[in-house]
């Protein structure tokens, strides 16, 4: 196991093109770049929402929504697993 090999980062270059060597600074660059690639760019999702659900049929109706969220009651269950 005393010669393995361990994979580093030894250096990196930020956004300037300087090349960095220390932990710290390397650590730093990482951060940001995942921070910077993970952030969404739209604040306004609600839109964006609007544009995609536009295009999608609608298949159920409000009453069948309704009917789809609303609580179940212990006796309605049990009477549909007695008809099973």
């Amino acid at each position: 196991m005393a010669n393995r090999t361990h994979k580093k980062i030894s250096s990196v270059k930020n956004k300037e093109g300087n090349l960095l060597t220390s932990h710290e600074n390397i650590e730093a660059v990482l951060v940001q770049h995942f921070q910077n690639i993970t952030q969404e760019n739209n604040s306004d999702r609600e839109q964006s929402i609007c544009e995609v659900t536009r295009n999608i049929p609608k298949m159920v109706s409000r009453e069948d929504n309704f009917n789809l969220n609303r609580s179940v009651s212990k006796k309605e269950v049990d009477d549909v697993l007695k008809e099973m």
